[in-house]
């Protein structure tokens, strides 16, 4: 609960944020002393800069999110440098090591675009075999779903990960977000006087 209501005082103190630097480093030492270093969390932090059309993504040890470009059809991964690409660690859980620097990753959706934000269990789900979904199947599974809305996407995600588990429960939470840049944003128009 301590830690609940450490989340909510900084996302309201970084609310209009774009870098999230502060956020996440802060988030980092919130858990590390509500949490007293034993466990982790592990987050992605989404920020939307309405006027640049700028979507603003930082991943603290969550399952990267996937991107679909409308105007391309086609799906990828939003994810960060690798650690070796940078000589440091990325990609950290919260609460696992102080000091540490996140990424952010910053991409401008088109009209049309979708962001798929999932939880691990989702990505980890099993077949009746035992098999695990993993992120190409979660892919190839976004591949065919209907994306011409965040809601039919979701709702569609969300049986076919249900026919994947053979109709049994989850055993792990299977959170999913989906958003979508449904158009540009209205140009500000300037009032004029009718003519005589």
């Amino acid at each position: 609960m301590a830690l609940g209501e450490k989340l909510r005082e900084l996302m309201q103190r970084y609310l209009t944020s774009l870098e999230q630097v502060g956020l996440m480093r802060d988030l980092n030492q919130a858990v590390q002393e509500t949490l007293e270093s034993v466990h982790y969390a592990t987050l992605v932090a989404v920020g939307w800069h309405g006027r640049r059309g700028l979507l603003v993504l930082t991943n603290a040890g969550h399952p990267p999110p996937c991107w679909y470009r409308a105007a391309r059809g086609e799906w990828s991964w939003l994810e960060t440098q690798r650690a070796s690409e940078r000589g440091r660690p990325a990609g950290v859980p919260l609460g696992l090591l102080a000091d540490i620097e996140y990424d952010r990753t910053v991409v401008k959706p088109q009209a049309g675009d979708l962001v798929l934000l999932y939880t691990d269990g989702v990505s980890e789900a099993t077949n009746p075999a035992g098999e695990e979904l993993g992120r190409d199947g979660l892919m190839n599974i976004a591949r065919e779903i209907d994306t011409s809305s965040a809601q039919a996407f979701g709702t569609q995600l969300s049986s076919a990960l249900r026919a994947f588990r053979g109709g049994v429960e989850p055993a792990d939470d299977e959170t999913i977000i989906v958003l979508q840049r449904v158009g540009d944003e209205p140009a500000h128009r300037i009032a004029r006087p009718p003519s005589a």
